[in-house]
């Protein structure tokens, strides 16, 4: 688990025809995940993925999740794209699984004493990605491109496209971040230091917004809940902070005020749908698509119309396509809203449980974050943060392969360093009422 978290983001075949690193990593996917569990069950470890019997509340989540989208697939219209997902996307019933186990392996597998050193390997490897993106902007990546990209100016390095790069990025940034200000060993925090100047370089090349919003709202929230109350981290945050500043400021200059501009389009898009002055182009067209998929959700309300299959039911005429897509044979295979996605294609009841299992994660944190002190008070809230940057972009973007196992990962890592703060706390309570009681007696 450790290594395969660790080197995802490399994992592509970059050689033969037309290569598309999607499809790539999603057979990755598949034979660790396949891999793992043959591994547990030949040596016997199944026990070891079942949590104690007064913590399975997130089991019966996870398996209800599962369920929900089994019965999706099960009633599909489009049997194989729901099993196996469509050609590009592959985010069928067997991905979903693969994304299931990846969470429970990090949940239950993964040694809470190697979270940190594997935030840390993370941040190197995010690095080395976010150096051959900016390559990747200047045209001086080395590796070939797939038809689809080959002209294209944007940064999306190993991720096929520059949203779903975004997405990458708002994990690793946050995290690196954490790191940053946990770390006490000055190497180790100018690795950090560069780690987070060259991802956040690597966000602005990549044009993606909800990126931009979802890293924002981590860093407020990090800004809140850890730098405020420790004034020992405030010269060390300010230092970033300002970095960041002129980076943004010298490459929006260098760039024509280009990324300004993105940045500007958020609010004034906002704008304009809150104040009904909205001509459905607004987010990159992604109005008109969420306006033409709503309707859908009443339609497929209990069971979805099946994992994957969004582009076979969404409503959008060729005129309608062309005027706010460019293109009349556009294909629309996703919401551009995670959650969107989700209740239209497997439901709303599976929509409440997804929900539901987020909400447990985060819940369950909380309660650890506040009864823990030192770094791993910090560990825990760089994690919310994570995990709430994540979900504010996924507002506005997809979940995708080459992102998702690292967002379930982090998710059952979230679970497992917070049930083990809990546990011990627990412990050390139960031993100090064990004492009382003795001396009493």
């Amino acid at each position: 688990m450790f290594w395969f978290l660790l080197l995802f983001p490399l994992m592509i075949y970059p050689w033969g025809y037309d290569p598309y690193y999607t499809t790539i990593k999603t057979d990755y996917l598949y034979l660790f995940v396949i891999g793992t569990w043959v591994y547990i069950i030949f040596k016997r470890k199944y026990y070891s993925l079942i949590p104690e019997k007064n913590n399975r509340t997130i089991l019966y989540i996870i398996i209800l999740f599962l369920s929900l989208i089994e019965i999706s697939t099960a009633f599909s219209k489009y049997s194989y794209t729901a099993v196996y997902g469509t050609i590009d996307r592959c985010e069928g019933l067997i991905t979903f699984f693969c994304y299931i186990s990846v969470f429970l392996f990090c949940y239950r597998l993964l040694d809470t004493r190697k979270i940190t050193k594997l935030l840390s390997g993370m941040a190197v490897v995010s690095l080395i990605v976010s150096l051959y993106g900016i390559l990747q902007h200047y045209s001086l990546d080395f590796l070939p491109r797939n038809s689809a990209m080959r002209h294209y100016s944007g940064t999306y390095t190993f991720f096929d496209n520059p949203n779903f790069f975004g997405s990458y990025l708002v994990l690793v940034l946050l995290l690196s971040m954490t790191l940053y200000i946990t770390i006490h060993d000055k190497n180790l925090t100018k690795l950090y230091y560069i780690s987070v100047s060259l991802s956040f370089i690597s966000m602005l090349f990549s044009n993606t917004r909800s990126a931009y919003l979802g890293v924002f709202s981590g860093m407020v929230f990090l800004t809140v809940f850890v730098i405020f109350k420790r004034k020992n981290l405030w010269r060390k945050w300010a230092v970033l902070l300002i970095t960041l500043i002129l980076l943004a400021v010298g490459i929006n200059t260098l760039e024509k005020n280009h990324y300004s501009f993105r940045a500007y389009s958020i609010i004034s898009d906002s704008y304009k749908v809150v104040t009904n002055q909205s001509n459905g182009h607004e987010g990159s067209s992604r109005f008109f698509i969420w306006k033409k998929s709503l309707p859908l959700v009443k339609e497929y309300l209990w069971i979805g119309s099946g994992p994957d299959t969004f582009e076979f039911i969404f409503p959008a005429t060729p005129k309608e396509r062309k005027e706010f897509l460019g293109n009349p044979n556009t294909v629309v295979d996703k919401a551009h809203n995670e959650y969107l996605q989700i209740a239209i294609t497997l439901g709303i009841p599976a929509l409440l449980t997804y929900l539901l299992f987020l909400i447990f994660v985060i819940r369950k944190a909380i309660r650890a974050v506040q009864i823990v002190e030192g770094d791993d008070k910090i560990i825990l809230y760089g994690l919310l943060s994570t995990v709430l940057g994540y979900l504010i972009q996924a507002f506005f973007n997809i979940s995708t392969v080459p992102v998702a196992p690292m967002f379930w990962g982090i998710l059952g890592i979230t679970l497992a360093k917070a049930d083990s703060i809990l546990k011990n706390k627990l412990g050390l309570n139960s031993s100090r009422e064990t004492m009382e009681k003795y001396k009493s007696a």
